[in-house]
């Protein structure tokens, strides 16, 4: 069987360096297994890349060359020495939490071509899923309940890479490209999308089993902008094509493939590649599965910028330009959180834009307020000068080199004091004694990029024990509105609530089965009450 390697030497690139003005500490939370695309993120510290961006620069990824291994099969991890690796390193790291899984790529490319069946190429399929899953089932008999979440591939360009080449028969994918009897763009491309779509079925009918569809990402993100060199020829804006199954006629680009000077690679991304595809990930999954007891996002009614000279914004404006100063004023529904007291809380912010200098740093201030600043929660002039229950200045972690990158505000001891359930807490954060500098933040209209509140519980005698996520599931997910909820307790009742923080159904439970087709595609939270405490499960609607 041939599998597809690496044949040439790495170069390294380097890294941003991730915005931090306070300590912080490193802890493990993801394992990354498998192949050569484990091999490129393993080398080029792809994830924690993406987890800085994300805001979590406090959290890492572990990997050695005995996990993330160039050209490795399912079966090489199936493997006793590969199983032991990865039981010694989830028994040494308790704090790993994911495991990224990256593998089944050259199973199936080093046995598929194009002269099968569509009944061969689903049993070559089956084959395949049979041995992921084995893989799968043996990661969580090492720790059971942890979210493992398989990584995929982008469209390869296995046609223009070669092709295009001083010797096309020459080119180190050559072979395998003949191997699979020159399938052309459309031909690859839709056996890939078919090994999507079936794993997306897997994830639906398996608790904490992870999958996000992204086939056509570096066509979104790079875009075809010179022609292709093969055809169909011709050229596509970035941002046009969809992301789940891209332009399944085109490759991914050739500028986002790996370049090895002499030739470019035909299935491995570039070092940006990578970073868009964990990127991506961080986007749909990693950045709120790492949030800590709860998250909120902000208020879109209540939120947005005030200046000094009293002109109010619905954009998130922050520091001074041509004379006046802004602050951003951010709303979160805190009455959703549990009557407790929090031990830690973080606002994340993305950054959209700026002007002139730079005005984030360590001597940003945070006013804080239970309930609204002004005489209403929506952001009024009057809120620039309002008196706060309490003013703090936040550590500040995460990304701060770049537009669409985030910050995050781990807040202090006597602001995380005025944060309680009684009622909405409403921010303002300034950049005192800046002049010249305006950034912008992402407001509130998009969930992915809204603000958001990160807490995590203390513990009072009165509070309502919070029984661990993990000691339920629920299945499947996403849905379209029939979830089965399974777990060792007796369930009383199951609340649903949005990313606010606001309950938005009461569903009836029906032995184990709940119904939300009622509600709008999205994001929810299932509160799960029991006779000794609630659980907290994301769900995703269709």
């Amino acid at each position: 069987m041939n599998k597809i390697v690496l044949l040439v030497l790495i170069v390294c690139c380097s890294c941003a360096t991730a915005f931090s003005q306070c300590t912080e500490t490193s802890v493990p939370r993801v394992l990354l297994v498998g192949d050569s695309w484990a091999f490129f993120m393993n080398t080029e510290s792809t994830i924690n890349y993406a987890l800085k961006r994300a805001g979590h620069s406090n959290y890492t990824f572990v990997s050695n060359a005995n996990l993330s291994v160039n050209g490795a099969e399912t079966d090489d991890v199936m493997s006793t020495g590969t199983e032991n690796e990865i039981r010694v390193q989830l028994t040494n790291n308790p704090t790993i939490d994911f495991v990224h899984l990256s593998i089944g790529g050259n199973d199936f490319l080093g046995s598929w071509d194009t002269s099968m069946t569509q009944g061969q190429t689903d049993t070559l399929m089956m084959n395949v899923f049979v041995k992921l899953d084995s893989v799968i089932r043996f990661i969580k008999s090492v720790r059971p309940g942890i979210k493992i979440l398989w990584s995929g591939y982008c469209y390869t360009n296995f046609k223009e890479s070669i092709m295009t080449s001083i010797s096309p028969t020459n080119h180190p994918f050559y072979s395998t490209w003949q191997g699979m009897k020159f399938p052309d763009f459309h031909q690859i491309n839709t056996v890939q999308n078919q090994i999507s779509k079936r794993f997306r079925a897997y994830c639906d009918t398996t608790p904490d089993i992870y999958f996000v569809e992204a086939t056509g990402l570096m066509q979104h993100v790079f875009g075809q902008t010179s022609a292709l060199g093969v055809p169909p020829g011709g050229t596509y804006p970035v941002g046009t094509a969809p992301i789940d199954t891209g332009f399944d006629n085109y490759p991914s680009p050739l500028t986002t493939m790996r370049d090895y000077v002499i030739y470019k690679d035909a299935f491995h991304l570039s070092t940006d590649g990578y970073r868009a595809l964990l990127a991506y990930h961080c986007q749909k999954f990693y950045q709120k599965a790492m949030m800590d007891d709860k998250y909120l996002l902000s208020d879109p009614a209540q939120t947005g910028s005030v200046s000094q000279q009293g002109v109010v914004a619905s954009t998130l404006d922050m520091g001074e330009a041509a004379g006046d100063n802004f602050s951003t004023v951010l709303s979160f529904n805190t009455t959703a959180m549990m009557d407790t007291t929090l031990s830690k809380a973080s606002i994340f912010l993305r950054r959209k834009g700026l002007t002139g200098g730079n005005p984030i740093s360590g001597t940003l201030e945070v006013k804080v307020k239970s309930g609204n600043f002004g005489s209403a929660a929506t952001v009024e002039a009057a809120d620039y000068s309002a008196t706060p229950d309490a003013t703090g200045t936040p550590c500040l972690f995460g990304s701060n080199g770049a537009n669409d990158e985030w910050i995050r505000l781990d807040l202090p001891p006597s602001i995380l004091m005025q944060i309680n359930h009684n009622a909405p807490t409403q921010f303002i954060i300034s950049a005192p004694g800046v002049s010249a500098s305006k950034v912008q933040f992402y407001d509130a209209s998009d969930s992915d990029f809204a603000p958001i509140m990160n807490m995590k519980y203390g513990q009072t005698p009165n509070a309502i024990r919070e029984i661990p996520a993990d000691a339920f599931s629920i299945y499947p997910n996403p849905t379209n509105g029939q979830l089965t909820i399974t777990g060792n307790e007796a369930i009383s009742k199951v609340e649903v609530a949005n990313l606010l923080g606001e309950i938005v159904l009461h569903p009836a439970m029906q032995q184990q089965n709940i119904d939300i087709s009622s509600l709008a595609p999205g994001m929810y939270v299932l509160n799960i009450t029991t006779k000794s405490g609630v659980a907290l499960k994301k769900v995703v609607k269709d």
